[in-house]
C-alpha cells in the first residue's frame, strides 16, 4: 500500500497562501475613565489569529507652568501596565508591560515610526500643550502583537476556530501619573481611555493538505534583574525554548539609561558556562543595530536578532538559539554602575 508523502513546511506554507484569504475585523471599543483598571476582550472562534492591533485613544488633563511639556522616554507606552494574550491551554503567546512592548517593537524596518508624530493620524501621538489651569490634551497610539514569525511564514498561528479553544486578551492601565507619561512637574488627570482591538485571521483552508503547522507558538514575555556596578554581572535566562530575539534596557539606580561608556567590557551571551558564541562591545553592538534597523536606538537599548539575515525579523532558523539541550544560558556583562535591566525575549514553543 502506497504511504502519503510528508509535505514540507515550505510546501505547506506554499498551499496555504495559494488557499486562505486574510481578514481584519474590528472589536468592540471598552471605555476607561479610571486609572489602573483592566479590560478583557475575548476573541471570536473563527478562523486562523495571526495578530492582534490594539489602538489607545485616551483624553487627559495637563496642568503645567510650562506651555510645552517635554515627554519622557517610551511615552505614551507606559499607559499599559501589562498586556497579555492568553490562551484556556495555559498558554500566554504574549506578557509584556508597554514599555517591554515598544522595545520588542522596535526591531523593525522603519522604528521610527513608533515615536509620537505630530499628526493624531499618526502611529503615536501626545499632545502636550498645557496650562496652569488645566487643559484637555489627546494621547493616540496603537501596539502590535504579532503572534506569526513574520508576514511571510505562518509558524505561530493560532486557530480560534475550534470549541476547546478560548483566547482573551487582557489590558491592565496604569496610572496617569507623571512617572507614568510625561516630565517631572506636570500633572496630568485621566478622563477617558478608549481601547479597541483589530484582529488579523486567516480563513482555515479547505484543503487538509494546506493547513499549516500550528504546533509551534511565539512567546514574548519580559523579566527584569538588578545588577551591580564595578564587577561582573550573569542573569540567567530561561531554557527550554528557542530564541529569536533579545532586547535589553539598561538603566542605573535613578532611572536614566545607561550609556555605552558606562559598560567594562563586552556584552556576552553564554552556554553551558564556558561556550561564548556572542561577545561585543556594546558601542559596536548599538553601531549594529543601528546599521540593521535604520535607526539609532535610543541609549541603554541593546538588540541580538537571531531572525535578521539582511532584513529584520525575514531570516531563517540558521541563527536561532535552540537552549531546550543547554542547561545555563546566560547575559554576562560588567559595568560600572549599578542599576537594573530590563530584558524582553521572543522565543519559539513546542506544542506536545
Amino acid at each position: 500500500m502506497a504511504t502519503q508523502q510528508q509535505l514540507s513546511a515550505q510546501a505547506k506554507a506554499q498551499l496555504f497562501s495559494q488557499a486562505t484569504r486574510q481578514t481584519w475585523q474590528m472589536m468592540g471599543t471598552q471605555t476607561v475613565t479610571e486609572d489602573a483598571q483592566t479590560v478583557s476582550f475575548n476573541l471570536p472562534k473563527v478562523r486562523l489569529l495571526s495578530q492582534i492591533l490594539v489602538e489607545f485613544d485616551a483624553t487627559v488633563s495637563l496642568k503645567s507652568q510650562n506651555a510645552a511639556i517635554p515627554t519622557k522616554p517610551f511615552s505614551p507606552y507606559q499607559i499599559i501596565r501589562n498586556i497579555a494574550l492568553e490562551l484556556n491551554s495555559g498558554f500566554r503567546p504574549f506578557v509584556v508591560s508597554g514599555e517591554a512592548l515598544h522595545l520588542y517593537s522596535l526591531n523593525r524596518l522603519n522604528p521610527d515610526v513608533l515615536l509620537p508624530a505630530s499628526s493624531p493620524r499618526a502611529l503615536s501621538y501626545i499632545e502636550t500643550a498645557a496650562s496652569t489651569s488645566g487643559k484637555d490634551a489627546r494621547i493616540k497610539f496603537q501596539v502590535a502583537l504579532p503572534l506569526t514569525l513574520n508576514q511571510r511564514d505562518p509558524v505561530g498561528l493560532i486557530l480560534l476556530q475550534n470549541e476547546e479553544t478560548t483566547v482573551s486578551l487582557q489590558i491592565d492601565t496604569a496610572r496617569a501619573h507623571v512617572e507614568y507619561l510625561l516630565a517631572t512637574g506636570v500633572t496630568v488627570t485621566l478622563k477617558q481611555l478608549k481601547i479597541t482591538p483589530t484582529i488579523e485571521t486567516f480563513s482555515v483552508p479547505s484543503v487538509p493538505q494546506a493547513m499549516p503547522d500550528i504546533s509551534v507558538l511565539k512567546l514574548v514575555n519580559e523579566k527584569g534583574e538588578q545588577f551591580t556596578g564595578n564587577g561582573q554581572n550573569i542573569v540567567k535566562l530561561q531554557t527550554g525554548t528557542i530564541y529569536r530575539k533579545l532586547m535589553f534596557y539598561f538603566t542605573d539606580e535613578s532611572g536614566n539609561p545607561l550609556k555605552d561608556s558606562d559598560f567594562a567590557g563586552n556584552l556576552e551571551l553564554v552556554f553551558n558556562q564556558a561556550d561564548i558564541p556572542y561577545s561585543i562591545k556594546p558601542s559596536a553592538l548599538a553601531a549594529r543595530n543601528h546599521s540593521d534597523l535604520g535607526y539609532v536606538l535610543p541609549d541603554g537599548v541593546y538588540v541580538f536578532d537571531f531572525s535578521n539575515q539582511g532584513l529584520p525579523n525575514l531570516g531563517g532558523s540558521r541563527d536561532y538559539i535552540d537552549t531546550e539541550r543547554l542547561t545555563e544560558f546566560w547575559i554576562r556583562f560588567n559595568t560600572q554602575k549599578g542599576g537594573r535591566v530590563k530584558i524582553v525575549a521572543e522565543k519559539l514553543s513546542r506544542l506536545h
